[in-house]
């Protein structure tokens, strides 16, 4: 048996978008804001922590960036 579902672009988009922000907030916690300590104590620099932000905002993409 086989189904045809039809998703809404628009609900597509919207789920992927949140899927995109659960993730970048699951990686920044465990990868940028370590860093950004790190950063404040001097044991980082800032721009170590920026370099992981970017690189978090490269790997979950949002739809309009």
């Amino acid at each position: 048996m086989s189904f045809n579902i039809a998703i809404d672009p628009v609900k597509a988009a919207a789920i992927a978008a949140e899927k995109a922000e659960a993730n970048r907030r699951a990686a920044y916690i465990a990868e940028a804001d370590p860093l950004f300590f790190k950063a404040q104590r001097g044991e980082a620099t800032v721009q170590e922590w920026q370099d992981k932000v970017a690189e978090i905002k490269a790997r979950y993409p949002k739809e309009q960036e």
